[in-house]
């Protein structure tokens, strides 16, 4: 409405000063009109420089309202009742334009407000870094977490946490448990990151928890698990390697004296070698036990090198190619995309598999039309595996103490396999985890 008011008005002006202006070339041309054609020229002047000035000054509140937004000013204001009927309501949309930008200002400086404070009490350390290492926000459970008042850059950071300074400086998004020491205390973190653009310019956000009390109760667990089993185990084999040498002791003394040669019998020379193979058997079984912790406690360092997915998911398909026939069992196996690839151990990573495998071999075990699925796909820019079967699942009783180190419910289970797959995802800095549903399925995703 205002747009089509101010056309006709700038038409009906230019109309009227080119109808002046032909009366004015008329009016020259006679002598009689010398006087009406000055006046006449007067008006035509007096045109022009009303439509100039009245263009002049709409453009001058309109630059006036377009730099006061570029500058964020929200104080200007346009006099609606002196702007006339035309432009009366085109300046109360300026002023309401003005008074939202305001509202919309002050809004976002009371949402900024909020998270800022939130942020300052928040019970996790959080810091953003930004490209050029300089760190835009830490709050205050960082700076406790970390021991340090005042940190703006990276390069402050590593003198004093140097290991964490070259992780935040490296840009790796996946999550990390880093151990950093002070003066006064060794703390354990938990590290997340995520990567977030502002204005062109990548800056990640770091996430810094302190695990150090869940991991030592977590590690007093582990212990009591550890032992118990190590207790149950060893006393399996010494109770009966015990009763059995004080059976044979018993047996060739009597009377507080050993029994002569004559009195040792046939009989009790086949109890001997009986006795004798059986502590034999058990010793051996102890001796197995022990080799087994020794190789479940002696991974050493994994030695990184590029893998092809693909071919990993081709030998080991291969490799329990034999067995899985002998089961019945289907395995398909895909990389998402093809060509996948993956910074790892190459040997750990595929006795992990293998494992995982054989594991959902043994629960599909009179299982209808068994099938294992292996996957590889890449989320949240971390490379993720998972063997997935249809067999028996997992009892919910148990699923906290699979990972546990010779917990199993197989009788020729050694119940070191997911504990050893723990242990290699932890040395990577990845994870494990188990999803199964009693009867219909179990899914493992390792995350790298």
């Amino acid at each position: 409405m205002v747009l089509n008011r101010f056309n006709i008005l700038v038409f009906v002006q230019i109309l009227l000063i080119a109808l002046v202006g032909m009366l004015i070339v008329v009016a020259i041309r006679e002598e009689f009109l010398k006087m009406t054609s000055a006046g006449l020229i007067l008006l035509w002047a007096g045109q022009i420089i009303f439509l100039t000035i009245y263009m002049n000054r709409i453009h001058r509140d309109v630059r006036k309202f377009m730099e006061g937004l570029r500058s964020q000013d929200t104080t200007q204001y346009f006099n609606e009742q002196k702007a006339g009927r035309y432009f009366g309501q085109l300046y109360a949309s300026f002023n309401e334009i003005t008074r939202n930008f305001r509202l919309v200002r002050i809004e976002r400086e009371v949402e900024n407000q909020f998270f800022r404070e939130a942020l300052k009490r928040s019970a996790s350390g959080l810091l953003a870094v930004a490209e050029d290492g300089e760190i835009s926000l830490i709050n205050d459970a960082a700076r406790q977490v970390l021991g340090i008042e005042d940190l703006n850059r990276l390069s402050e950071l590593k003198k004093h946490h140097p290991g964490l300074a070259d992780l935040f400086a490296s840009g790796d998004l996946r999550d990390h448990q880093v151990r950093i020491s002070s003066e006064r205390k060794t703390v354990q973190l938990a590290v997340k990151a995520t990567e977030i653009h502002l204005e062109g310019k990548a800056v990640r956000i770091y996430s810094l928890l302190d695990i150090t009390r869940e991991m030592d109760r977590n590690e007093v667990e582990a212990w009591q698990k550890l032992i118990r089993v190590l207790n149950h185990e060893i006393t399996n084999s010494l109770v009966p390697l015990h009763l059995l040498s004080t059976s044979l002791f018993d047996l060739y003394h009597r009377g507080g004296k050993p029994v002569t040669p004559a009195e040792i019998s046939g009989e009790m020379i086949e109890r001997t070698v009986l006795g004798l193979g059986t502590m034999v058997k058990r010793s051996g079984g102890l001796s197995d036990f022990l080799n087994t912790y020794k190789s479940f406690t002696d991974v050493g360092d994994p030695n990184r090198s590029t893998i092809q997915v693909d071919e990993l998911f081709r030998y080991v398909a291969s490799l329990l190619a034999d067995e899985l026939d002998q089961a019945g069992v289907k395995l398909s196996m895909k990389a998402i995309p093809s060509g996948l690839q993956l910074l790892a151990d190459e040997k750990l990573i595929e006795q992990t598999l293998i494992n995982l495998v054989k594991n959902s071999i043994f629960a599909l075990e009179g299982k209808k039309d068994p099938v294992i699925h292996c996957a590889a796909f890449v989320r949240s820019n971390r490379v993720c595996m998972e063997v997935n079967d249809n067999g028996r699942g997992i009892p919910e009783e148990n699923l906290d103490h699979i990972f546990t180190p010779f917990f199993t419910t197989r009788k020729d289970g050694s119940g070191i396999g997911l504990s050893l797959a723990r242990q290699v995802m932890h040395m990577h800095n990845g994870s494990i985890r188990v999803n199964s549903r009693e009867g219909e399925r179990t899914t493992f995703t390792l995350t790298f």
